[in-house]
């Protein structure tokens, strides 16, 4: 059994130093090539790294590899070739960016022929939210003013989107979330003191469509955006409880006659469809390629919640007994909705050469510049 340990110990050992002889290797073959490059000696050195680039180099020599390998082509005078080197540069290191401090002039403008922008941006997130609802018209049983009072709840949200990118500041942005949302509020002054109180919960999805600006440059990158969203309720349940405070003589205290009874669903008191506007912003941490990020966002309710032909019946046609059990009617309302969502962004990068702008675009300037000299 000893001797299969050292065997495989031994095994190992020897691939590890040859993986490791090969690392340096290819370390030494990149060196040599930019001392030929710096010597001015070019036409060899596409072959002398060819095999590393098949099978040795790690990214990080490839970028150099490929760096090397555009001068040379672009001095030796192969456009073609030398496009195709740094288009492998940027496969390799898709966040790449040629800098006319550190990179030759050439390679610099080589460099603007092309582009890593992710066509699409997948992201998920994940939150929590809050919901207020705000009167249309005020429906009530009692024909004396109400105190209301309104009590946040909290309710949550995930789901998945997309960045169709324009470039690397704007973005046409969609997503579909799941979401529960809930809202509560207590109202005196029906009888003396006598209050009610309601729960409505809320499930459904959320298709926000808005567009975005994000900086590009730097670990952390704060974005912004506003657009439209549709929403579409799923279901829909109420809640209800009515404290009938009543005095049995003057000299006594107050006692309390609860009313209360099971979740109502009112799904069918709700518009399936309604229309809110988005705003919102963050910041996104890089990691690696990756980001994290945080999203602040607000939703403007624009419709209507309540249809009003069916808010004083049940789903079956009768008049609704909540009516008289809690004296209660709903308002025709809109929802607004604050939410704070976490999320995670996955770029898919797409190095490619820039599509050639058309001929009339370029000699546009040009030809009012010299309608205004004529």
């Amino acid at each position: 059994m000893n001797h299969r340990h050292y065997l495989v110990f031994l095994v190992c050992l020897i691939l590890a130093s040859r993986v490791f002889a090969q690392d340096k290797d290819c370390e030494q073959v990149l060196a040599e090539a930019d001392d030929e490059f710096q010597a001015g000696r070019f036409y060899g050195i596409p072959s002398m790294l060819m095999s590393c680039l098949d099978r040795g180099f790690s990214n990080e020599q490839k970028v150099r590899a490929y760096l090397i390998l555009t001068q040379t082509y672009l001095i030796l005078d192969d456009p073609i070739a030398a496009d195709d080197s740094y288009l492998k540069l940027l496969k390799a290191d898709p966040e790449y960016v040629a800098n006319p401090a550190r990179d030759p002039i050439d390679v610099y403008y080589l460099s603007k022929k092309f582009t890593t922008t992710p066509v699409i941006t997948p992201h998920i997130r994940l939150g929590f939210n809050t919901s207020r609802p705000h009167a249309i018209e005020e429906i009530t049983t009692s024909g004396t003013p109400l105190n209301r009072k309104e009590i946040l709840k909290v309710g949550f949200q995930f789901g998945v989107g997309f960045d169709l990118n324009i470039n690397n500041n704007w973005s046409l942005c969609a997503e579909g979330n799941f979401s529960y949302k809930a809202f509560k509020r207590t109202t005196s002054g029906y009888s003396k003191l006598d209050v009610q109180e309601m729960e409505e919960k809320h499930t459904g999805f959320d298709i926000p469509l808005y567009i975005k600006y994000s900086d590009d440059s730097g670990k952390v990158r704060p974005f912004g955006y506003a657009g439209f969203a549709i929403g579409v309720l799923t279901s829909s349940s109420l809640s209800l409880q009515f404290n009938d405070n009543t005095t049995a003589s003057p000299d006594s205290e107050v006692g309390i006659k609860q009313t209360s009874g099971p979740n109502e669903k009112v799904a069918f008191k709700r518009n399936f469809l309604n229309k809110s506007l988005v705003f919102g912003g963050g910041v996104k941490y890089k990691i690696g390629r990756d980001f994290v990020y945080a999203d602040l966002r607000y939703m403007l309710g624009l419709s209507n919640f309540t249809k009003p032909d069916k808010n004083y019946y049940t789903q079956d046609g009768a008049f609704d007994p909540s009516i008289t059990n809690y004296q209660f009617v709903s308002d025709f309302f809109r929802l607004d909705n604050l939410s704070l969502s976490f999320g995670y962004i996955h770029p898919i990068y797409n190095p490619r050469k820039k599509t050639k702008p058309r001929v009339r675009s370029l000699f546009k300037g040009k030809d009012k510049s010299d309608k205004g000299k004529s």
